[in-house]
């Protein structure tokens, strides 16, 4: 069995308008068997831009020991704008956004804090990743089906 990331639902498919912040779902790295997650991947997308200009105002990840939204801070290295510069918009395809999270020192609850510049829908998936341990259930995998060939 090959090892295999555990999906996690990190933002809704959600039309966003311009200026609001889009509703994330806190990503708990812990599994239901109390194995902690060394690493996550958080895939961002946004549909096409109108301008260039239209890059996300706000996006960054937070963290926090509890999922109470006053206990979170970000994290980093990933605050767009600080730590590294957010690349224009992109007016002709969707707009991809992708964090790599070593979970070392990382608290346990991680959320993404994305504002875009006009109106767009905005989803993001997260995958966990545990080394060598994979899910054996569709359930475990945190899918409806898990399929291996």
């Amino acid at each position: 069995m090959r090892p295999q990331p555990r999906l996690a639902l990190a933002i809704a498919s959600a039309s966003v308008t311009a200026a609001a912040t889009a509703t994330a779902t806190a990503i708990d790295t812990v599994s239901a068997s109390g194995g902690r997650a060394k690493h996550l991947t958080i895939d961002i997308v946004h549909t096409t831009a109108d301008v260039v200009s239209n890059k996300p105002s706000v996006l960054k990840l937070q963290h926090s020991d509890i999922t109470d939204a006053t206990g979170y801070s970000d994290i980093t290295g990933t605050v767009g704008g600080t730590d590294w510069t957010i690349p224009n918009a992109d007016t002709t395809n969707p707009n991809l956004y992708k964090f790599n999270v070593n979970l070392q020192g990382k608290k346990r609850y991680i959320k993404i804090v994305d504002s875009p510049r006009t109106t767009q829908t905005i989803f993001a998936v997260a995958n966990l990743h545990w080394m060598d341990q994979a899910p054996t259930t569709a359930a475990k995998a945190g899918v409806l089906a898990l399929v291996e060939v």
